[in-house]
């Protein structure tokens, strides 16, 4: 039986949509060009957010984690507000397991999208977005992810190793593809095919060794949308995604998830851990090129932490944003989002839930900064 896999390729430049015919920021150009492929029906739009535990979403809710950090957190807002203004999107993805299972009741208290068998467990590998799940040799368990409508095709990005084994895709109760990883180490993303459904969308383990993913990005081939893909690492600083002792790894990942635009906001886990400011901006420097490889990059400053509390002297934490900052200008990127000045230029209590992370409104208003700057 043929497997409803397909090959990824990018669409080339399409027609401008009749309906929003001038879409054009003018220093984010392959981005505003995607967009207007998406108006066109060409293909989706894709927006990935490289960041940390504020993009993951601790903070956001009154657990930290729970209940449901995930759907709080300002990628989902800016998906929100994004189809709120015209802009179709969705959030219906994950791209890692970020800081992993550290949720009161499990991942799922987390990301209620997310149902766990007993034999899935988030693993210390890490590749795009944080921690892999995974399912040992002998699981039979499944893994599943709640769609936020009806859709028809699932991105699975499953990494490849020697010993690994064979993935099975379903929906409906029914196999829809099967995956082979016993391959040269990589991340791949395999598009799925399906009838419509309104999920969930199963991953098993089918025969063979352990199967690693990172998860994925269920969307409707009919209805284009702005994918925007949720890469929040808790902890994560920039070195984290720029190892490359495996080709499967964050930094060997980025291009295969084929971001028309990567917002990269790395900065609060450096400044509060001592990272040396020669060292972030050259593995900054590395991280951005990777991105460029498929799209535009916008550098967001992270919000500032709080001294009092035990947390970098705002001196250290302006090193770093400054070097940020640097770096987006020598690369010729857009103009960055000032997080600092974005919060009031120092610790604001009444926007944050902690000495670090941002609480509901002030992820609300780092969604609507990054709304005002990627759409007209």
């Amino acid at each position: 039986m043929r497997s409803a896999v397909e090959a990824v390729a990018l669409a080339p430049g399409g027609v401008l949509a009749p309906g929003r015919p001038q879409f054009d920021v003018p220093d984010l150009p392959r981005w505003s060009a995607a967009v207007r492929n998406m108006l066109a029906g060409v293909r989706d739009a894709r927006l990935l957010v490289v960041s940390d535990s504020v993009a993951q979403g601790f903070g956001a809710v009154a657990g930290g984690w729970t209940p449901n950090g995930r759907g709080a957190a300002w990628p989902k807002r800016l998906a929100d507000l994004m189809s709120a203004g015209g802009l179709p999107a969705s959030a219906a993805s994950l791209a890692g397991a970020g800081a992993g299972d550290l949720a009161s009741g499990g991942y799922g208290a987390y990301d209620p999208r997310v149902s766990l068998g007993s034999g899935w467990s988030v693993t210390s590998l890490t590749s795009l977005g944080g921690k892999l799940f995974t399912t040992p040799d002998w699981g039979t368990e499944t893994w599943s992810f709640q769609p936020d409508g009806p859709v028809d095709r699932f991105d699975l990005y499953a990494v490849c190793n020697t010993a690994l084994g064979v993935i099975a895709v379903e929906t409906d109760g029914v196999v829809r593809a099967t995956i082979d990883t016993l391959k040269p180490a990589a991340l791949e993303r395999h598009t799925v095919g399906f009838p419509e459904t309104n999920g969930p969308i199963v991953v098993r383990r089918a025969s063979g060794g352990a199967v690693f993913i990172a998860g994925g990005a269920a969307w409707r081939s009919e209805l284009r949308r702005v994918q925007v893909i949720n890469g929040g690492w808790g902890g994560a600083r920039v070195a984290d995604w720029t190892t490359t002792d495996q080709p499967y790894r964050a930094y060997g990942g980025l291009p295969v998830a084929g971001a028309d635009l990567t917002v990269i906001c790395l900065t609060i886990n450096d400044w509060n851990n001592a990272t040396a400011v020669a060292a972030y901006r050259a593995n900054l420097g590395l991280l951005v090129d990777r991105a460029l490889i498929t799209g535009d990059v916008l550098m967001m400053t992270g919000t500032p932490s709080d001294p009092a509390q035990g947390k970098a002297s705002y001196a250290a934490q302006q090193a770093i944003a400054a070097a940020a900052v640097e770096v987006a200008a020598e690369k010729g990127l857009a103009a960055s989002i000032d997080g600092a000045a974005l919060f009031g230029g120092s610790f604001a209590p009444g926007l944050m839930f902690d000495a670090v992370h941002p609480n509901a409104a002030g992820q609300v208003l780092i969604a609507q900064a990054v709304r005002a700057r990627v759409i007209i």
